[in-house]
């Protein structure tokens, strides 16, 4: 199954991980069952039937609907969704619209990428990236502008059906993860000596993004940016670990910004998971309101979704309750939040496979 660990470094986990160097997606033969990291939510499974919507292209396959931590979960898998490990959906973003996005990897490792909006339709779009199959779609806005990575080292952005493909800064390469509705956007970039983030704001100069470590041999992943130019996102600290950042796109100097670091979270205990302790932890996702998403992982190789307020620095754990172990693994990933706190993301299933979903609060 497909990990969406956003970062393009190498690394190494100790449970089966086999790695992908683009994007290092994490390719985990897992799975996993019905659970909810923090005891104090009961989780309700609704199976139901949904209604045949006829469409002309491509569809979403609704799984069911779920209840957890005051959320509702609609979860489905997307257009040539694979049914083998390591296959399956991922949900990598959301607009204020309302639309997901994401990519499906077929039983042959290949990725199709797709906009949806499961709450209002089954019907997909499509997301043609230059033909590629190794493309990855991670963010989009109000607009419907998507952006990613194309597959051959470079970030693109795709609207109205133009792609655009750019690398900020002399980089090597780069990739794209977040794009606001002003068309502010985040990313990731690459140099001889770094891997720092970025924002491209429009027609003006870049802004690179250096680590609250610094920004000596830093990786820096810029995942999100709100209206209000909030970034969010993670970086490898001295420890070797990802940590959350944020920072704000108004307080760059001379074309440059450094991350605060956010305090990791103190893991509740995980049924199924006893003695987990904290290894890292990825911020996904941020809306106007500065609600960030995101997940941790644990010593188990087991990764849970959580909310954190930028505002009161406090954390509320969330899983997907159909999640399932696969091998004593499981996986919950939030990558995206709107404004009127609709999340998205994904999560992996006793046979290690992956399903999308978007969450409204109920």
């Amino acid at each position: 199954m497909i990990l969406a660990n956003r970062s393009s470094r190498s690394r190494s986990r100790s449970l089966r991980p086999v790695m992908v160097s683009l994007e290092e997606r994490v390719l985990l033969s897992t799975a996993m069952p019905h659970h909810l990291p923090n005891p104090r939510v009961s989780a309700q499974v609704q199976v139901e039937v949904q209604p045949n919507h006829k469409s002309k292209g491509p569809t979403v396959k609704p799984i069911n609907k779920v209840r957890a931590g005051g959320y509702i979960f609609t979860n489905f898998d997307g257009p040539n969704a694979g049914t083998n490990a390591a296959a399956g959906t991922n949900q990598n973003g959301i607009s204020n619209s309302g639309t997901s996005v994401g990519f499906t990897m077929d039983n042959d490792g290949k990725f199709h990428n797709f906009t949806v909006n499961p709450l209002k339709s089954n019907s997909a779009t499509p997301l043609n990236i230059n033909g590629s199959t190794t493309a990855m779609a991670f963010g989009t806005n109000s607009a419907g502008t998507v952006v990613g990575t194309d597959g051959n080292e470079n970030a693109f952005t795709l609207s109205k059906g133009k792609l655009k493909t750019f690398i900020p800064l002399g980089g090597s390469s780069a990739t794209a993860f977040g794009i606001n509705d002003k068309g502010t956007i985040v990313g990731q970039y690459v140099t001889s000596t770094a891997t720092p983030g970025f924002i491209k704001v429009n027609s003006k100069p870049y802004i690179t993004i250096d680590a609250p470590s610094g920004p000596n041999n830093e990786v820096v992943n810029a995942q999100s940016i709100n209206n209000k130019g909030l970034v969010v996102g993670f970086y490898v600290g001295t420890d070797g670990q990802d940590h959350g950042f944020m920072a704000s796109q108004g307080a760059a100097k001379n074309g440059t910004l450094t991350g605060t670091a956010i305090t990791d979270p103190t893991i509740p205990a995980v049924p199924g998971e006893p003695g987990a302790t904290f290894v890292f932890s990825q911020i996904l996702g941020v809306n106007d309101h500065g609600i960030a998403v995101g997940y941790y992982g644990d010593s188990t190789t087991s990764q849970h979704g959580f909310i954190y307020n930028t505002n009161t620095g406090t954390y509320t754990f969330l899983d997907d309750p159909s999640e399932a172990f696969n091998n004593g693994v499981e996986v919950t990933q939030i990558t995206g939040i709107t404004n009127s706190g609709e999340i998205t993301g994904f999560y992996s299933d006793a046979n290690g496979v992956f399903h999308g979903f978007v969450a409204t609060l109920s």
